[in-house]
């Protein structure tokens, strides 16, 4: 909140609370920062023709608190005019006799403490009007309001106690809000006026009446530009069309009226820039361009000029076609029957003109074989950059390709020409003839049978008329290591294995090619695998060497007994052995050499059951152990006496039994029977003595 305003509503406040209080004194009511100033009212001494008292002091913003509070007793001084650097005088009126001081803020700075500021000093006056003489500063400030403090009464002195501010014993004291008047300059004045031209698009004028001293402030009106300088005269340039007003501010900050209007016209003499319409190019059959202008002067005759150059052509109408443009860039500009020339109209590129390839140049040419019915030329010179399109006659056949030179294939007898076209569209003239020849005579036809193969040492005799039967009849045979029948083959009655290619011939010379396969087997290998003992194991895995590829294999037993799982499977499974020697036999097949065999020898031990022991645990013949009982899985072991009875039983034997009964209790020395059931292989009987 303001502090004025808050001083006003404690103040008023005061006022409330002492309404009924006598009051004794006039008070000042300048803004606070002026302080207090007050005089007891005896009646008999005041300024103007009117007083009244207060409670309490009363600053107010703009010093009327006075005149709004009571009577308005404001009345004893009369300003006039006032401009900075003026001698002026202020009317004081006053009733009684008393001494008059009086101070005004020149430069508003908040006091009146400056040494310019005490405009009366103790001045005696009696009843009647004065006319103060002042000399108003040159740096009075005329920005803001400003205040000035009357007082009269006793003599005054610079003691804080009684100045500007303090008591006084009688008397009355008046502030004032007060405003110093700018002394502002005269408006410009106009003088010559300089309106837009052919050549000037915006116009200008001459302002005069400036402030003859120090530095000025221009301003344009309506947009505000400013201009700064100094003397009575200034050309203000660059005035679109439109109308302005200036103002100038002097060295003082003050501003003065606007001038008169000044009015820029727009010229309408200058033609616009022709428009560049439609642009014709050069074509592949005409070497220049052209184009339309367009947005001629409508009226009069026109000058159209071209650059560069500067050829000229006049004329009416507001379009206008240019030809005859070679390659390059042009622009244009047109002057009116006024004489005014427009500025050049947008660029207008003229492409140089599209080449014209030459005529195709036939080169190498095939023709048809018997192996190949139609024939092919070599076209070369056509054009080396872009996409072209080569056009066959007769037919208007076309292919499109990049680079110089290019092969057209699939030509049958006959007589043809060829035009090339380029990437901008010219065509060439037609190329030399190119003549292709009737085919020769039919191909013949070659059927070809690979012969059986053989086991070596042998060799195949390709010449045998079993391997060409099916062939063109009549044909010359010849026998070669490589397709293209460029190296020969020496001994084709003795082929060893390979490829080898068999070329049929005619009389009228045409041939065919086709390759012969010859097959020499190698007499096949066998390996049986290793000879295995087994000790009561009637059942194996073989251990053959696999036959390889395009060969086969097959056991077959040669001794004793066996049965496979799979003959023909190299590590096949053998079952149902015999005790003893088994012989196993390996053949292996290619179907062309005599089969090679190779052996195995699979021998299978018999169980050793001993038929007595001693359990006397001396370490020797302790217990019942059967050699080879691992190889029979998970046993049962059955004992009986001679009754018959069952005396110990055991479903997994493992070669610990030492004569005990089923409870643990020592058997008596005597024969007893046993009974061996395998998970794997036969049961076994047999009987057994204990002796202790």
């Amino acid at each position: 909140m303001n502090k004025l305003l808050i001083v006003s509503l404690i103040l008023a406040s005061s006022y409330s609370i002492t309404s009924a209080q006598q009051a004794t004194s006039d008070f000042g009511d300048a803004p606070i920062i002026y302080g207090s100033a007050d005089h007891v009212v005896s009646g008999n001494n005041y300024l103007g023709s009117a007083l009244d008292k207060e409670l309490a002091y009363q600053p107010s913003p703009e010093a009327n608190a006075d005149d709004l509070n009571g009577n308005d007793d404001e009345d004893g001084v009369t300003f006039p005019v006032m401009f900075p650097g003026a001698k002026v005088s202020i009317l004081v009126k006053v009733t009684g006799l008393a001494y008059l001081n009086a101070w005004v803020d020149w430069n508003g700075d908040g006091d009146f403490k400056d040494s310019n500021e005490r405009i009366a000093s103790n001045l005696l006056k009696t009843t009647g009007t004065t006319n103060l003489s002042v000399t108003v500063p040159d740096n009075a400030v005329f920005s803001k309001p400003t205040f000035a403090r009357f007082r009269f009464g006793p003599k005054s002195s610079d003691k804080p106690t009684y100045g500007s501010t303090g008591s006084a014993t009688y008397g009355e004291v008046e502030d004032y809000q007060i405003k110093i008047s700018c002394n502002a300059p005269d408006a410009p004045r106009a003088g010559t006026i300089t309106q837009p031209n052919c050549v000037v698009t915006t116009g200008s004028v001459i302002l005069n009446g400036l402030p003859s001293s120090g530095s000025w402030t221009l301003t344009r009106l309506p947009d505000g530009t400013v201009l700064t300088g100094s003397g009575t005269t200034v050309t203000v340039s660059h005035l679109a069309p439109g109308t302005y007003r200036f103002t100038v501010t002097n060295a003082s900050g003050c501003t003065s009226v606007p001038s008169g209007d000044i009015t820029i016209i727009v010229f309408s003499g200058t033609p616009s820039p022709p428009v560049a319409g439609t642009i014709t190019q050069p074509t592949c059959t005409s070497s220049t361009g052209g184009t339309v202008l367009t947005g001629l002067p409508a009226t009069g005759t026109w000058t159209l000029t071209r650059y560069p150059g500067g050829l000229a052509v006049t004329g009416t109408g507001t379009t206008k076609a240019v030809s005859g443009l070679t390659h390059g860039t042009y622009t244009f500009t047109v002057a009116n029957s006024a004489g005014c020339t427009s500025l050049p109209s947008a660029s207008v590129a003229i492409n140089a003109q599209p080449p014209t390839p030459s005529a195709p140049q036939p080169g190498t040419v095939t023709h048809p074989t018997c192996a190949v019915p139609t024939g092919s030329i070599i076209i070369n010179g056509l054009p080396s950059s872009g996409t072209w399109t080569l056009t066959r006659f007769p037919g208007s056949i076309q292919s499109t390709g990049t680079g110089t030179g290019t092969t057209v294939s699939g030509l049958s007898q006959g007589t043809y020409n060829f035009t090339v076209t380029n990437a901008n569209g010219c065509t060439s003239p037609v190329s030399s003839d190119v003549i292709i020849n009737l085919q020769p005579g039919p191909a013949p036809v070659m059927v070809i049978t690979d012969p059986a193969a053989v086991c070596a040492p042998s060799t195949v005799d390709m010449t045998n008329p079993a391997v060409t039967q099916g062939s063109t009849p009549g044909l010359t045979f010849s026998y070669w290591t490589n397709a293209a029948a460029t190296i020969p083959y020496a001994t084709p009655a003795r082929a060893t294995a390979g490829t080898y290619w068999i070329k049929g011939s005619t009389v009228s010379g045409c041939s065919a090619v086709r390759p012969v396969i010859v097959t020499v087997l190698q007499k096949p290998y066998a390996n049986a695998g290793p000879d295995i003992t087994l000790e009561y194991l009637f059942i194996t895995t073989l251990q053959a060497d696999d036959p390889g590829i395009n060969l086969t294999g097959n056991w077959s037993l040669v001794k004793g007994s066996g049965e496979f799982a799979d003959p023909g499977f190299a590590r096949a499974t053998v079952s149902n052995l015999a005790i003893g020697e088994n012989v196993l036999s390996w053949s292996v097949t290619n179907d062309v050499c005599q089969p090679t065999h190779d052996f195995v020898s699979i021998t299978v031990t018999d169980l050793v059951i001993p038929t007595l022991i001693t359990p006397d645990m001396n370490g020797k013949n302790d217990f019942f152990i059967i050699r080879g009982i691992e190889t029979l899985g998970k046993t049962l072991l059955t004992i009986c006496d001679r009754r018959g009875m069952v005396v110990f039983e055991n479903t997994a034997y493992d070669n610990l039994w030492y004569g005990l009964d089923s409870e643990g209790n020592p058997l008596p020395s005597d024969t007893y029977f046993f009974l061996l059931k395998p998970e794997n292989g036969r049961s076994v009987t047999g009987y057994l003595v204990i002796r202790r």
